[in-house]
């Protein structure tokens, strides 16, 4: 729902391909190329991203998006159980806020890409804002091709291996994270990060 020759919006077909409130913007996602064309393309990457020294073990999210975080870890984070989906690049979730069903999380393992994170970093030059980071140790990036941070919109890619990278996507219109989803963004990755580690 929510640019470069031939582009994949891992986020923005997650969001088309769930049911929610949002109506969103086509170009507020992080956008990547791949090396052929095609998203299944494994040749295009340089390998720039930072290399993942601690890989996960990611076969449960490779099939089912809302395993990328526990039970226990939604309630800490005050996130309902979350609606399966299927974009583009693989299997996605939405997560809503218990308290406010207008703050709204997607969650999408970027599967269709085969270099991890380094797909996100070779196509950099396409996006508004690009800020390398990490989560709990593993490399990872605020990336989208619109700003709109200000507006309660923040994509972060977390590489969880060197060769699958997974889209956060913070939507959020009301309280705090509303005028800062960045720091929300994170915290699921945290999560998610622990969640993954405990398998």
């Amino acid at each position: 729902m929510r640019r470069s020759l031939i582009l994949l919006v891992a986020a923005g077909a997650l969001v088309a391909g769930c049911s929610g409130t949002k109506t969103g913007t086509a170009s507020s996602e992080p956008s990547y190329t791949t090396g052929a064309g095609s998203p299944s393309a494994s040749s295009g990457s340089s390998g720039s991203a930072p290399k993942v020294s601690n890989p996960l073990n990611t076969s449960s999210i490779e099939s089912d998006a809302c395993a990328a975080l526990s039970a226990a870890k939604r309630s800490e984070l005050g996130l309902g159980e979350g609606e399966r989906g299927t974009t583009s690049a693989g299997p996605g979730c939405s997560l809503f806020a218990a308290d406010e069903k207008l703050n709204q999380i997607d969650i999408s393992p970027v599967i269709a890409n085969k270099n991890g994170l380094s797909d996100v970093y070779d196509t950099k030059a396409n996006n508004d804002y690009f800020e390398p980071t990490e989560v709990s140790g593993y490399p990872a990036v605020y990336a989208a091709s619109l700003d709109h941070r200000k507006n309660g919109k923040c994509g972060l890619f977390v590489g969880v291996t060197d060769q699958l990278s997974v889209n956060i996507l913070v939507q959020y219109d009301r309280g705090p994270g509303a005028s800062d989803p960045c720091p929300v963004a994170l915290k699921v990755g945290e999560a998610m990060i622990e969640t993954l580690k405990e398998g």
